[in-house]
Formats: C-alpha cells, sequence, structure tokens
C-alpha cells in the first residue's frame, strides 16, 4: 500500500505553522524527510522541529514558485479560516481559491509528483445522509465551504493538465491542543472557568470529532500510499452529541456543570462520514480516543491560563 519512502523525499507543507499544520510537519521531520513550511508568519509552534521555514504569502505567486523549487510531493493546508471566510469573502477568494490555485499551478511546473488537499466535510453542505460518503454531492451553503469544494474542482482539473497525483482529505469536526475557536475550546475554557457552558438548541447536535494528531496521520497515509486522484473522509466515523462532549470533559475535571441552552432546537442528523476507504486505500484509522483528546485540549488550555496569569 505504501508507495513513497518519506527519508528520501522533500515536501513543502504550506500552512506549516497552523493548527494542523505543526503536527503534520512534526509527523513528516519523524518520519525522516526534509521539510519545507511555507507560512505567513513563523511560528514558535514549530520550535524544534527540523524544517525549513520560508515566510510568505500563498496569494504571491512568485513566492509560491519558490517554494515549490525542488520539492517532490506538497500537502497544501494554507487557508482563511471558517469564521473570517465568511465575513470577508474577497479576501477569502484571493487565500483559499486563488492562493490554492497558485499552490497547485507552481507545483505542476515544479514537477512535484504528488499533492496531498486539505479540504473540509463542510464542503458537502447540509445533508440528511448518515454517514456522509465520499460520492456525496457537494453542495456547500457558506463561502468558506464554497472555497474549499472549488479549489477541489481546480485540483483535479489542474492534476490533469500537469499529470501531477493527488488526494483530497476532507476533515470533519477537528479539534485539539492550540485550538482557539470552536466548540470544544468554547466548552472547555467555560468549564475550566467554573461556568456553565452555552449550548445553541437543545445540546444534541452530534459531530464526528477527529483529533489534529489523527488528521496529520491521514495527510502522511495518504501521501505515502499509491491512491491517486481520491477524496477521503477523514474521521472516526462516531458521533458524539454537545451534551456528551460537556459531560465527558465534566468527568474529566471532576466537576458537575449542567449546559445551559440559548435558542430553538433545530433536529438534524448527526454529521459523521464513512471512513473505510481511507482505511481501505491509505491503510489509516484514527488512533486518538475523544477523552484522551479532550484531556489533552483541557490540560492546554489550563497551562496556558497559567502562563498568561504569570
Amino acid at each position: 500500500m505504501a508507495a513513497v519512502d518519506l527519508s528520501s523525499a522533500k515536501v513543502l507543507v504550506t500552512g506549516g505553522g497552523g493548527f494542523v499544520g505543526v503536527p503534520t510537519v512534526r509527523a513528516l521531520a519523524e518520519a525522516g524527510a526534509r521539510v519545507r513550511v511555507l507560512d505567513v508568519a513563523d511560528s514558535p509552534r514549530l520550535s524544534g522541529i527540523e524544517c525549513d521555514l520560508q515566510v510568505g504569502d500563498i496569494a504571491d505567486e512568485g513566492v509560491v514558485a519558490a517554494a515549490c523549487a525542488d520539492v517532490d510531493y506538497v500537502i497544501h493546508l494554507a487557508v482563511l479560516p471558517l469564521t473570517q471566510a465568511n465575513a470577508e469573502v474577497s479576501l477569502a477568494f484571493e487565500t483559499n481559491i486563488r492562493g490554492s490555485f497558485n499552490v497547485f499551478r507552481a507545483a505542476g511546473e515544479a514537477g512535484v509528483r504528488k499533492i496531498i488537499y486539505s479540504s473540509a466535510s463542510s464542503a458537502y453542505g447540509p445533508t440528511q445522509a448518515v454517514p456522509i460518503s465520499e460520492d456525496h454531492p457537494l453542495r456547500p451553503s457558506v463561502f468558506y465551504a464554497a472555497s474549499k469544494a472549488a479549489s477541489e474542482m481546480v485540483l483535479r482539473g489542474l492534476a490533469g493538465n500537469c499529470g501531477f497525483g493527488y488526494c483530497i482529505l476532507r476533515y470533519m469536526n477537528v479539534y485539539g491542543p492550540g485550538q482557539r475557536a470552536g466548540v470544544v475550546p468554547a466548552i472547555a475554557r467555560r468549564l475550566l472557568a467554573g461556568e456553565r457552558p452555552i449550548l445553541n438548541g437543545d445540546g444534541e447536535q452530534a459531530f464526528d470529532f477527529v483529533h489534529i494528531d489523527d488528521c496529520a496521520g491521514a495527510n502522511l497515509s495518504a501521501l505515502i500510499s499509491d491512491a491517486n486522484g481520491e477524496d477521503f473522509n477523514v474521521g472516526c466515523g462516531e458521533a458524539t452529541s454537545l451534551n456528551a462532549l460537556v459531560a465527558l470533559m465534566n468527568q474529566l475535571l471532576a466537576t458537575e456543570l449542567a449546559p445551559t441552552y440559548q435558542g430553538d432546537p433545530t433536529p438534524a442528523p448527526p454529521r459523521v462520514g464513512r471512513i473505510e476507504k481511507l482505511r481501505d486505500l491509505a491503510g489509516f484509522e484514527a488512533r486518538v480516543a475523544l477523552r484522551d483528546g479532550l484531556a489533552g485540549v483541557l490540560d492546554e488550555l489550563r497551562n496556558a491560563e497559567f502562563a498568561s496569569a504569570r
């Protein structure tokens, strides 16, 4: 199943200083790859990880071309995140769509062998499917999701023109240490402060929570596999409600802070992905149990708050 020896490979990771980027860069370095990172800023989280950091914007064609020179593989993670992308759609277009085009074209012109593209399960849009399979139509309902779906199409088209291999990874609900926006850190911060978490509706909305270390593992598994032209869901394949998430964190903290609810419940099926394809074609399965992952999130937030209070 494995077709790539990373010990002799040079890999570019765009957005390598980011949330999913850092564990991906670390995993590549530990596998023996020579790693180049392109990010808009230096990241202290890359300290201690052997990599060649180039600071620059993927919206700059010249910067991207220089970053792609002499590399064998690209893992494209750089993105304007969800909230900002939906609020600033012009910037999101330049970064998420035009920037991705710049990366894919420059990689093709540089003779890169394979690209791993970090998409998102939000590209599927609202759906009643449980679980969501990779052949589900892409019907994004917000601009961030649309930018991900559009970049998938751009990648497919340029792969046809340039001849490089590729895989598309659609992450489910990603969480982990270092996350500052999203439902997991929002709940965790309130519990750590001794406050009741605030949930929308009745808290029964359920999601497939996948840890950043598993996203990094999926990136590497897709890269070294012989899979080509494939799209993969990345998740645990299990749905966890927000109420259950609160209960689990209460257990970890030995607290009993019940959530408060706001707004009317909006019935929706669990948002969970079918994950067998990634296992069958790339040999990957998520390994971080939700309880263990949440414990790491709580520890990191507790330590960060302690450090800021000193």
